[in-house]
């Protein structure tokens, strides 16, 4: 098995490009899980999709944190999510870099009123 570029494999005859991933917050894989996100990747950017927790167990500034070291471990430049608050959807997104290590922060996008 030969690992180039952050998101690809080698396997044989076969390249394996990483475009989504699942994560799931558990101490041990295989016990039931208390959060979890589809992440997909395009070119440098990635999307954070689906993002649920127990109501119990929020997502919290660690896990915000364990995502930016996600993405930046892929190689990734920009993120971005969608939350829903009073009832309407806003895009947030999060510029991906080593000073983001020291205090990740969120950008909102503009809102526009085209759907």
């Amino acid at each position: 098995m030969e690992q180039f570029e952050q998101r690809c494999l080698r396997i044989g005859d076969w390249i394996f490009e990483i475009k989504m991933v699942r994560a799931i917050r558990v101490s041990e894989y295989g016990q039931p899980y208390d959060a979890c996100a589809n992440i997909s990747f395009n070119g440098s950017q990635a999307y954070i999709d689906s993002q649920l927790s127990r109501a119990d167990k929020t997502f919290s500034g660690k896990d915000f944190a364990t995502f930016v070291e996600f993405c930046q471990e892929m190689g990734i430049s920009e993120a971005s999510y969608d939350r829903y608050s009073q009832g309407q959807r806003r895009t947030r997104r999060i510029p991906i870099g080593d000073e983001q290590r020291q205090a990740p922060k969120v950008v909102n996008f503009p809102q526009s009123n085209s759907r």
